[in-house]
């Protein structure tokens, strides 16, 4: 045999010996939820990179909608179809956590626990089930050029519950379809994230830390209501769909919305002059500027046939390099990494800023399967 051909062949041996044909791969399945033609193209690229960081892998994308993608995840667990990784959201995620289905990732967590924020929707019997993700809050948007039209100072917003309530039933002229607050009509899921910053501001709680006993007629939860209710008589009674759009229409004083309307005012290049603030407080010297804390939780499939892999994903995409790529698609969520905060993406947007300090007063609702 010419030496030659004799090196070349060695050469191939070795090659052949050392890849791995897609057939010899650990195959995950991961389910999701971002099919924005804007965002997945990176949740794409973020999976082709853990492919090249651990090349005995390969991951299987799988999207989920949020019309009928709980359904679908109930329907998978129940026939033992359930992909290896998925995504919940936050208010999901104490109702999977305690049905056995989820696998207890406290063991792998422990040691990086402090480096994250917003644990509490994916603990459930002092176990943590699911893994913080993407975070996101609420703040008050307000209308600069309203403000200045009543005789208000747009430099000074809303600190309290007093001054969001003075200003908005001064710029309230229903008659001229102009309105002081957007006030959520009784839309599932949504109008309990506008009303429960405030019984938290105020001091109160929904349920007890155990859960075992309800707190909401305390006498701050009942002070908190009749604030709200006096609130919306100032204000434009609505979806929050349409409340965002009369806000973009120049129509509302206040409104309590999230990163979404941030995105859709700067993607429609809105000539609109706003601003945002943290949410205000009961009082100058009482209470705190509490809102709702919600997000997206990595979760693995009890059964799981690869854990180990499954895990690398997990901790791969909660990674705040790879997070951070995704936010910024996405355009307003936070990296649950406590470090993401001092990210300049965040820094040098006056908005997000804001959105970031808002996170330190924000809640998320009691981790019970009971919830939704």
């Amino acid at each position: 045999m010419p030496r030659k051909f004799g090196t070349i062949l060695a050469i191939l041996i070795l090659f052949a010996g050392c890849s791995k044909t897609e057939s010899d791969k650990t195959v995950l399945q991961f389910w999701q939820f971002w099919t924005d033609p804007q965002v997945k193209p990176t949740v794409l690229r973020l999976i082709q990179k853990f492919e090249q960081e651990n090349p005995e892998i390969k991951v299987t994308v799988t999207d989920l909608t949020w019309t009928n993608g709980h359904e679908k995840i109930v329907v998978a667990f129940a026939s033992n179809s359930a992909p290896d990784v998925l995504e919940l959201g936050s208010d999901w995620a104490p109702e999977f956590s305690s049905q056995n289905v989820l696998m207890d990732l406290s063991p792998a967590v422990d040691s990086i626990k402090n480096r994250f924020r917003m644990w509490e929707p994916g603990i459930f019997d002092g176990k943590i089930f699911a893994f913080p993700w993407m975070l996101d809050t609420r703040v008050l948007f307000y209308n600069k050029d309203l403000m200045s039209q009543t005789g208000l100072d747009p430099k000074h917003p809303p600190q309290t519950w007093n001054e969001l309530l003075a200003y908005a039933k001064k710029i309230n002229q229903p008659e001229k379809q102009i309105y002081g607050f957007g006030a959520n009509a009784a839309e599932r899921h949504r109008l309990y994230k506008k009303f429960l910053p405030f019984l938290w501001g105020n001091g109160s709680k929904i349920l007890s830390e155990d859960n075992s006993s309800c707190l909401i007629n305390s006498k701050e939860a009942v002070e908190a209501l009749n604030f709200y209710i006096e609130l919306t008589k100032f204000g434009l009674l609505d979806t929050q769909r349409r409340l965002d759009e009369a806000f973009m229409q120049g129509k509302i004083g206040f409104v309590i919305s999230g990163g979404w309307l941030l995105k859709e005012i700067q993607k429609n290049n809105s000539p609109l002059n706003f601003g945002v603030v943290l949410m205000p407080k009961p009082d100058k010297n009482r209470g705190t500027p509490a809102s709702f804390a919600g997000g997206e939780f990595l979760v693995i499939n009890q059964k799981t046939k690869h854990p180990k892999e499954a895990l690398k994903l997990v901790r791969f995409l909660t990674r705040l390099d790879n997070c951070l790529e995704l936010c910024k698609a996405i355009g307003t969520p936070s990296p649950s990494d406590t470090s993401a905060i001092y990210d300049e993406y965040y820094q040098k947007d006056p908005y997000l800023k804001i959105f970031q300090e808002q996170l330190k007063y924000s809640f998320s609702p009691p981790a019970t399967p009971k919830w939704v």
